[in-house]
């Protein structure tokens, strides 16, 4: 670059596409790690630092294009960035970020991006526009890297990266993962522009000590501590009245101890402050035979868990080596619903089984144990999505080798957000009843006729609990009412109303599905790997039986 005494450096999030379910929640949120990219960067002298979040660009100072995302070409005239980096671990903006990537190298911009997909293809990146490809955590990394192309250094010399030198990739040194998460700078949200946020994100544990086969997330768990996590959401209480938070670890109580010393710390800041905060942590569903875990939870003001229940089948849950099997699910459900938790259940429908598995369930019998297990678990909100072999996780390379993965030619990685069929599903059964039987399962939680509980709740149940704690009111006891008032909303509104919404963002999808050329390209998937098998088939059979 050219030497300058002030250089820019610009973090995009990509966006979804626009048929994707996610864009109404990434509207109100944004994502840890480029948060933490970019504070990173911001430690440098001479360097401005921005994050730009394509899904979260609320502000109307923020330039559009005439597809309504950010107009980068427009950020460039007013703010031009010198490195441009790109959040890399979601595979279905893969698309939109190598767009971008080479719009800005072709501004004369470097380029680099990070992620779970970039790290697991690193090559495919340095094709699509990118200079660098970064494996592993980036908070050093970047650093280097900009001092590199400030001049101080060479780009051999950085570990964990991925660049072209005379026209091939070369892989660096590796770099092993952060050891000690505290020393690192708090995430500066006020690096984001245009953005609103309604949920912020705060993460105190990074990897996972669980091996399921369709996750690409295997580096060892490692930990910040309780007090250095509290301080973060203190600060963003204090200095952006947050009062909503997600907590991003994959498994909130993979260190328990730690868990329970962090709830204790907020509980005692909540008291202390008198502020109301509502924080979404991601847990296992077996953490429920914990009582003091989830009594602390309860106290700190956790109130909604995500849980990836992943299949109500138990040969579904071997084959995802999940650990426990459907039995136990129902009760653990039932005892988080007794300590007052909202459940968002997240499930997994069609999960492929391995060749030498000898159990073969009808797609309708699937649909119908689906369908049985929500009602008797009843679990507040569902997400039910369709397998989705990410880059880097066993299960991909597992349907490769099984010659039962679609091509990218056909389906790109834009339909690698859950939502579509990506590969020959088991025994005959066709992708297009895959899909018709997870839109069925949804239909069965998001449906129109929420409306109805919304008014009974409203006009029946609403008026009978808050006019019996009115009467509160001549002792001077108002919190009865508030009590009743949340008792009511929780029984009978809070779930029919979540539904009802999510009725209308189905019904979209579904009509975003059938404008879309999807079902043209599966079909022509399906067409390309019969060939290749036939092809495979044959030639087997001549090396079996060879011409005399």
């Amino acid at each position: 670059m050219i030497k300058k005494t002030r250089y820019r450096f610009r973090m995009v999030l990509p966006a979804f596409t626009h048929f994707s379910i996610y864009t109404t929640v990434a509207k109100q949120m944004t994502s840890l790690g480029p948060i933490c990219i970019a504070t990173a960067a911001n430690q440098l002298d001479g360097w401005d630092v921005e994050v730009v979040d394509e899904n979260n660009c609320k502000d109307i100072s923020c330039p559009k294009d005439s597809e309504g995302y950010p107009d980068h070409a427009k950020l460039q005239q007013e703010r031009p960035a010198d490195v441009v980096g790109f959040y890399g671990s979601i595979s279905s903006t893969m698309p939109r970020l190598f767009k971008i990537a080479r719009f800005y190298k072709k501004m004369g911009a470097k380029t680099v991006a990070g992620g779970k997909h970039i790290e697991n293809l690193p090559e495919e990146s340095l094709e699509n526009g990118l200079d660098v490809a970064v494996l592993g955590e980036g908070e050093f990394t970047i650093q280097e890297l900009l001092l590199a192309w400030q001049g101080e250094r060479a780009l051999r010399d950085i570990k964990g990266i991925v660049f072209l030198e005379n026209g091939e990739a070369r892989r660096t040194d590796t770099r092993g993962p952060i050891t000690d998460l505290d020393a690192l700078p708090a995430p500066d949200f006020g690096l984001l522009r245009y953005a609103r946020i309604k949920f912020y994100p705060v993460g105190r544990i990074r990897g996972c000590n669980m091996n399921c086969e369709f996750c690409a997330v295997k580096d060892r768990t490692r930990y910040s501590s309780p007090q250095k996590v509290m301080d973060q959401i203190a600060h963003l209480v204090e200095t952006r009245n947050a009062k909503r938070f997600f907590e991003c670890s994959d498994h909130f109580a993979a260190d328990r101890n730690a868990a329970i010393e962090f709830c204790n710390l907020l509980t005692r800041y909540r008291k202390k402050n008198k502020v109301w905060l509502n924080m979404t942590v991601q847990t296992r569903i077996n953490d429920a035979e914990d009582m003091e875990l989830l009594r602390a939870m309860q106290q700190s003001g956790i109130h909604h868990l995500a849980i990836g229940y992943e299949s109500p089948i138990d040969e579904d849950l071997k084959t995802m080596r999940k650990g426990y099997l459907s039995k136990d699910m129902v009760q653990w459900t039932n005892v988080l619903h007794e300590h007052g938790f909202h459940i968002h259940g997240m499930f997994i429908f069609g999960y492929p089984k391995k060749a030498k598995s000898s159990h073969q369930i009808p797609i309708d019998e699937k649909v119908r144990r689906f369908k049985e297990f929500l009602i008797k678990a009843k679990i507040d909100t569902v997400q039910v999505v369709l397998t989705v072999p990410l880059p880097g996780t066993d299960l991909r390379d597992r349907l490769i080798r099984a010659g039962r993965l679609y091509s990218l030619k056909q389906i790109g990685w834009e339909y690698y957000d859950g939502q579509f069929p990506l590969y020959e599903p088991d025994d005959g059964v066709s992708p297009e009843d895959l899909l018709r039987g997870m839109t069925h399962i949804m239909g069965r939680i998001y449906r129109f006729r929420n409306l109805f509980n919304i008014i009974v709740g409203t006009l029946f149940h609403f008026p009978r609990m808050l006019i019996l704690a009115s009467f509160s009111i001549v002792t001077f006891r108002v919190k009865y009412i508030i009590q009743a008032f949340l008792k009511w909303k929780k029984r009978y509104f809070r779930n029919h109303f979540i539904r009802f919404g999510g009725y209308f963002v189905l019904k979209s999808w579904l009509k975003k599905l059938k404008e879309d050329n999807f079902l043209q390209c599966l079909k022509r998937a399906r067409e390309q790997l019969a060939r290749t098998r036939n092809k495979l088939q044959s030639s087997l059979n001549r090396s079996e039986y060879p011409s005399k």
